[in-house]
């Protein structure tokens, strides 16, 4: 049975932020020890894990035309941040892959992809290769984070929104929501070696391949039709609602369909594969499953929506989770499933690495 954690009663105080500085942020940093960086579309900000001060938080990280979508926590191996922006409807702005340095808030790179509409991009686990959902031209292009040139461009099924590579390398999965599927690529040579059925009506749209590289979570929304604005008109509902379907990367089946009253967009799993966690951006909680049992054991509810921007990510030790919301950052006890502490970052929402 699910229990409830109040966030409220849990939180035993709350860090304020430095003034912004003008300064790239990694010289308000010492060397040779990580920082926890919260990277968003309307700022960033640094935080000493150690203590849970904010060491300091800046504007929004150039180009700034329109929004930018951080919704991954894998930066390249340079250490440098992939994100992604849709075309406007209206043709006022296009699409674009914008690659960032956090610590000095520059744009390293941007790759125009014209009247489109992109999606969250990806890395490899080696970070050689990021991997872009262009969902208007159901196809996945792959580029060289070093070159940032395009290697292969992938055809795949209908409304692709989201994309991950197995920790061993073995298994690229992405989920395509107006064909109800999970495509299965081989990232070494990058063509598509399976597809899933997720169920009529599913909507599959994001995705998450266990630490054992053996498991797929897949979000899915319950709608087919979702273009420039998510699950705006003219998205219609399929009437399955929402759920998370559990997928077989070798048996190629779903195992399991847990049904939800929330739209779960993101999930993250604890350092020891133990438990997966699921969380949405119009929802102020976490959903907590026992990955041995595929049952929810607990909702854990925070003090505000995560937003669109928001992202959940786990610390490296194991111990905890740090929820970004409107209010600030959270961060969550994995051992208590408690919020233990709450961090204002002067309304920076956004993806949280740790960086060096």
């Amino acid at each position: 049975m699910a229990t409830n954690v109040d966030s409220s009663k849990a939180t035993s105080m709350t860090k304020s932020p430095e003034q912004p500085s003008t300064a790239p942020l990694g010289s308000q940093a010492k060397s040779g020890r990580p920082y926890l960086y919260v990277v968003g579309a309307n700022g960033t900000a640094i935080i000493d894990p150690t203590n849970w001060q904010v060491i300091v938080t800046a504007p929004r990280i150039p180009p700034g035309t329109h929004d930018l979508i951080f919704d991954n926590h894998y930066p390249d191996h340079l250490g440098r941040v992939w994100s992604v922006a849709a075309a406007e409807e209206d043709g006022s702005s296009l699409a674009g892959v914008y690659v960032t340095d956090p610590k000095t808030l520059t744009n390293v790179k941007t790759i125009p992809l014209g009247q489109n509409v992109a999606h969250t991009p990806g890395l490899t686990p080696d970070r050689k290769f990021a991997v872009v959902p262009v969902s208007s031209e159901n196809k996945l292009h792959v580029y060289d984070t070093t070159t940032f040139e395009e290697v292969a461009t992938i055809n795949v099924g209908a409304h692709p929104w989201d994309m991950m590579v197995s920790a061993d390398g073995k298994y690229c999965c992405e989920p395509n929501m107006d064909s109800d599927t999970l495509t299965i690529i081989d990232p070494k040579t990058w063509k598509v070696i399976g597809t899933v059925p997720t169920g009529e009506g599913s909507g599959p749209f994001m995705v998450t391949i266990w630490p054992d590289s053996k498991t797929a979570s897949v979000e899915c929304a319950g709608h087919h039709g979702a273009e420039y604005h998510h699950l705006g008109p003219p998205a219609v509902a399929t009437g399955k609602g929402f759920s998370i379907k559990f997928i077989d990367l070798t048996t190629r089946s779903v195992i399991k369909s847990i049904p939800l009253d929330f739209l779960a967009v993101w999930d993250e799993f604890t350092a020891d594969g133990k438990y997966n966690f699921f969380f949405g951006s119009e929802d102020a909680k976490v959903v907590v499953v026992d990955t041995g049992t595929l049952e929810v054991v607990t909702t854990i509810a925070l003090e505000s929506k995560p937003t669109l921007n928001g992202y959940i990510t786990p610390d490296r030790s194991g111990r905890y989770l740090y929820a970004s919301v409107e209010t600030g950052l959270q961060v969550i006890d994995i051992s208590s499933f408690r919020v233990v502490e709450t961090i204002r970052i002067g309304g920076v929402v956004g993806t949280p690495y740790l960086l060096k």
